[in-house]
C-alpha cells in the first residue's frame, strides 16, 4: 500500500496585484455599465426608482450579497431559468458560459466542464473535476446530476477550484442546485406544458406550515417525451424519455435548533440518444465499394441526420434516491451544522454499438452507486472584525458496474464485473479577518485523507480471473483572497486558490493486475482570480469582471489508441494543461418592466505538456504522429493543443419584459440568445471531429395575472431552426475504410414549439 503526501498549494505571497484590480475595476465600471448582464434578481421599488434586489449565494457555506463573495460565481435566479428555458441539467450550458457538456449517448457518459475542465472517462472509478452539489448533498457519479430540474431556487455555479469548503472533487469547480425551501404560508402551483414533437409535462407544489415552529414543502413531475430520432429497422422513435420524480422537505424549530429532513427519489425509462452518421464513405476513391455492412437506405449522413438502422433500440432505466437530515444548532457565539446524507443511483443501460441492422454488437451494464456523508460545520457571525468556519467531512462511496458486450467480432468481446470503493476524510477552515472596515482578508485550508480500493472479475473464461488493489494519499489545498470595498457600489479582489481530485483506476475493459497496481495519479489545480464587482447606474446595474489563470497538474482525461486493431479507450494523466480568460456577469433594469441579462467568457484551455499521446487514425508524421522505439507505438506531442470541448468564446444575453394590459392582466415576453465558438471534440485534435460556432435562441411570450397567481405561454426553443451536434466520433478504424463520423445530435437540433400554463396559489 503506497502512501505519500503531496502539497499542490503552496502558501505563496499574494501574486495579484489589488492595486492593478483597482485600476480595472475603475476602467471597467462605466463600460460594463452598459452592457446587459446574467444573474437576473427581483426588482425592488424605493422612492419610485427601480432597483436590483441583492442576489444572495451560499458559495462560502453561509448566505452573502453575490457582489461581496471574492468568488467567481453566477446565480441562476428563476426569472433566468424561465426565460432561456431551461428544464434538465444540460440546459444549464445556455445560461452559464463558462459551463459546457459532453455528450456521451448515455447519462453515465455526459460529462460536466468548467473553463474547459472536466473528466470524461469510461471508469466508473474516477472522480468528477466539477462536483454536483443538491442541497448540499454532494453527488457520487456525474451520471447523477442529468436529470430532470424541478422546483429548483437557484443554481449557483462556481468556477475555478473549490479545494477548500467543498468535497474532493471541486479541481474545476461546483455547480450547486438549491431547491425551494418550506413556507410559514400555505402556497402551492401546477404546472403544465406541451410540444409540437410530443413532449407532455407536469410540475407541482405544495408548501405550508406545521403548527407555529415548523413547515413542509411537496413537489413532483412527471414528463413523457417521445424522441425525435427514426430507427428505420424496428420502427421505433428514440431519443425520448418517460421520468417522474417526488421531493418531500420537513422543517422543525427546536428550542435553539432548526431540523431539515430532505427526501428526493425519481424513476425514468429513456432511449439515449443514439450515434447517427455525421459522415459515412461507402466508395473509396479508386472506386470500390467500402463499408457494405452499413444500410443507409433512408439515411442521409450529415449535420442534423436522426434516421438510424439498429436491430435493437437502446435504453437506459434509472432510479435514484437522495436523503438529507441538516440540524443547524445555535450555540450563541456561533452556529453548529450537521448534515447526515445517504445516496443511491441504479442505471441500465442497453446500446446497440455496431450502427447496423445485424446483430453485431450489443452492449449492456447496470450500475449500482451509494454514498453515505457527514459533514460538521462551527460557523461563527459575520458582524465582528474576525469570523470563521470550521469543518469535518467524511464520505463513504462504492460503483458496482456490470458490462457484458456480446459480438460476432471475437476481440471485442468483454464479460466483467466491478467495485470501485472511494473514502474520504477532511478537515477544513476559513478565516475573514477585517483589516480595515473596507479591506478584508479571507485564509481557508483543507487536509483531505483519500482511501481508494478496486475489485475486477474478468469472466470470459470458466475460471474467472480477479484483480485487486488498493491505495491511499493525503493533500492539503487552501485559498487566500483580499478584498478592498469602494462605498457600497464597488468591490475589488485578488485570490489564489488550489484544487485536488484524487487518484482513480481505469476500471474498463481491459482491466489487469498492473492498472490495479498503478492508479491513475490524483489531479491537482492553482488558480489565481483578479475580480470586480459592483452595482451601477444609482442600482439600476449589477455586474461581474473576472479575471483567471490556472494551472492543472496530472489532469486526467480518456483518450484512445487507434493503431491497435480494435481500439481501446485508455485512461492517462495530462502532464499539464492551463486555462485563462476573463468572464463577465451583469444585469440591468432600465424601467420597471424590463430586465436585461447576459454573460460571457473567454476562455483559451491548453495543453502545456502531453508528449505521449495518441494519434487519431490516419494521422501522418507530416501531421506530428511518429513511432515511439521504446513502446513501438504511434505516439503525438499535443503541447500547445485546446482541450477538448472547450469554445474559446462564448456568451449569452437575454431579457424579461412585462407590461400591465388591464388592472388583473399583464402581457409578458422574455427570450435567451445562446453563441458559442468552434470546438474540436477529440483529445486527439482529429480534425474531421470539429463543431463549427453556432448560436440557439428561445424566446416566450404570453399573459399572466397581475399577482403572479397564473400564467398561460408559448414558448419556441431554437429559434433559428440552427442544427449542430453535441459531440462528433471518428469511428474508423483498421477495419473500416474509409472514413465513418458518428455524432450526438442533441434535442435543440431543430426549432420545436411549447404552450405552459401555470396556475398558483
Amino acid at each position: 500500500m503506497n502512501k505519500m503526501i503531496r502539497y499542490p498549494f503552496l502558501m505563496s505571497a499574494l501574486r495579484t496585484s489589488v492595486g492593478a484590480a483597482i485600476a480595472a475595476g475603475a476602467l471597467a465600471l462605466p463600460a460594463q455599465a452598459q452592457v446587459a448582464g446574467t444573474a437576473a434578481a427581483g426588482v425592488a421599488e424605493q422612492d419610485d426608482q427601480t432597483f436590483l434586489s441583492p442576489i444572495v449565494v451560499t458559495a462560502q457555506k453561509r448566505e452573502q450579497d453575490i457582489l461581496d463573495v471574492p468568488v467567481a460565481v453566477t446565480a441562476i435566479s428563476e426569472e433566468v431559468i424561465d426565460a432561456a428555458q431551461v428544464l434538465d441539467f444540460g440546459d444549464l450550458t445556455a445560461v452559464s458560459p463558462s459551463l459546457t457538456v459532453l455528450a456521451g449517448g448515455s447519462k453515465a457518459g455526459n460529462t460536466v466542464a468548467i473553463r474547459g475542465v472536466g473528466t470524461f472517462s469510461f471508469s466508473t472509478s474516477v472522480e468528477p473535476s466539477v462536483l454536483v452539489v443538491v442541497d448540499d448533498v454532494a453527488l457520487l457519479q456525474a451520471g447523477q446530476a442529468f436529470s430532470t430540474l424541478s422546483d429548483a431556487s437557484r443554481i449557483e455555479v462556481l468556477r475555478g477550484p473549490q479545494g477548500t469548503l467543498f468535497g474532493k472533487s471541486a479541481s474545476a469547480g461546483v455547480v450547486s442546485i438549491v431547491t425551494e425551501a418550506p413556507t410559514d404560508y400555505l402556497t402551492g402551483f401546477g404546472q403544465f406544458s406541451a410540444t409540437d414533437d410530443e413532449e407532455y409535462r407536469l410540475d407541482a407544489a405544495v408548501s405550508g406550515p406545521i403548527g407555529e415552529n415548523g413547515g413542509f414543502r411537496l413537489s413532483g413531475f412527471y414528463s413523457d417525451y417521445a424522441g425525435y430520432f427514426n430507427n428505420l429497422t424496428t420502427g421505433s422513435t428514440l431519443g425520448g424519455e418517460e421520468a417522474w420524480g417526488l421531493r418531500g422537505k420537513l422543517v422543525q424549530e427546536i428550542g435553539n435548533v432548526d431540523l431539515t429532513f430532505t427526501v428526493d427519489y425519481g424513476e425514468s425509462v429513456d432511449s439515449q440518444t443514439p450515434d447517427t452518421f455525421l459522415r459515412l464513405d461507402q466508395v473509396r476513391a479508386n472506386g470500390t465499394p467500402a463499408n457494405p455492412s452499413y444500410d443507409l437506405t433512408g439515411i442521409t449522413p450529415g449535420i442534423g441526420n436522426v434516421n438510424i438502422r439498429n436491430n435493437v433500440d437502446r435504453l437506459g432505466e434509472t432510479d435514484q434516491l437522495v436523503t438529507a437530515l441538516k440540524a443547524d444548532i445555535d450555540l450563541g457565539f456561533a452556529t453548529l451544522s450537521s448534515i447526515t446524507s445517504f445516496q443511491e443511483w441504479n442505471y441500465l443501460s442497453v446500446n446497440d454499438q455496431d450502427g447496423t441492422a445485424r446483430a453485431e454488437i450489443l452492449q449492456v451494464s447496470p450500475y449500482n452507486a451509494q454514498q453515505v456523508a457527514q459533514e460538521l460545520r462551527l460557523t461563527s457571525p459575520t458582524d465582528g472584525r474576525f469570523d470563521y468556519l470550521l469543518g469535518l467531512y467524511y464520505s463513504a462511496g462504492e460503483t458496482d458496474r456490470t458490462f457484458t458486450r456480446t459480438t460476432t467480432i471475437p476481440p471485442l468481446r468483454q464479460n466483467w464485473d466491478s467495485l470501485a470503493e472511494t473514502t474520504s476524510y477532511a478537515a477544513f477552515a476559513q478565516f475573514g479577518y477585517d483589516i480595515t472596515p473596507d479591506t478584508l482578508l479571507t485564509v481557508g485550508a483543507r487536509f483531505n485523507h483519500e482511501e481508494i480500493g478496486v475489485f475486477f472479475q474478468d469472466n470470459r473464461t470458466a475460471t474467472p480471473v480477479i484483480f485487486r488493489g488498493s491505495d491511499t494519499e493525503s493533500a492539503f489545498t487552501g485559498k487566500v483572497s483580499l478584498q478592498q470595498f469602494f462605498g457600497d457600489d464597488l468591490m475589488v479582489f485578488g485570490s489564489v486558490a488550489s484544487g485536488y481530485k484524487g487518484q482513480a483506476y481505469d476500471v474498463s475493459s481491459g482491466f489487469d493486475q498492473r492498472r490495479a497496481d498503478n492508479p491513475i495519479l490524483s489531479e491537482d489545480s492553482v488558480n489565481y482570480e483578479v475580480g470586480v464587482k459592483g452595482n451601477a447606474l444609482g442600482g439600476l446595474a449589477q455586474f461581474q469582471l473576472i479575471g483567471f489563470w490556472t494551472d492543472y497538474n496530472n489532469f486526467q482525461a480518456q483518450g484512445i489508441n487507434s493503431a491497435l486493431l480494435v481500439p481501446q479507450f485508455e485512461l492517462t494523466n495530462v502532464g499539464k494543461l492551463r486555462t485563462r480568460g476573463i468572464e463577465f456577469d451583469g444585469s440591468i433594469t432600465p424601467t420597471e418592466n424590463l430586465t436585461i441579462f447576459g454573460s460571457a467568457a473567454y476562455v483559451d484551455a491548453t495543453i502545456i505538456e502531453f508528449p505521449d499521446s495518441q494519434c487519431y487514425f490516419g494521422q501522418t508524421v507530416a501531421e506530428g504522429c511518429v513511432r515511439d522505439t521504446a513502446t513501438n507505438q504511434f505516439v503525438q506531442d499535443l503541447a500547445g493543443e485546446r482541450l477538448a470541448n472547450a469554445p474559446k468564446t462564448k456568451f449569452n444575453v437575454g431579457f424579461s419584459f412585462d407590461k400591465p394590459i388591464s388592472p388583473t392582466m399583464e402581457f409578458f415576453v422574455n427570450g435567451n440568445y445562446t453563441w458559442q465558438s468552434e470546438v474540436n471534440f477529440s483529445l486527439s485534435q482529429n480534425p474531421r471531429t470539429v463543431q463549427d460556432g453556432y448560436g440557439i435562441a428561445n424566446a416566450a411570450f404570453g399573459i399572466q395575472g397581475a399577482e403572479g397567481d397564473w400564467r398561460l405561454s408559448l414558448f419556441v426553443n431554437n429559434l433559428f431552426d440552427e442544427a449542430y451536434a453535441s459531440r462528433i466520433i471518428d469511428d474508423t478504424t483498421t477495419r473500416s475504410d474509409p472514413f465513418i463520423l458518428l455524432q450526438q445530435v442533441p434535442r435543440n437540433y431543430s426549432r420545436h414549439i411549447g404552450a405552459r400554463f401555470r396556475y398558483g396559489f
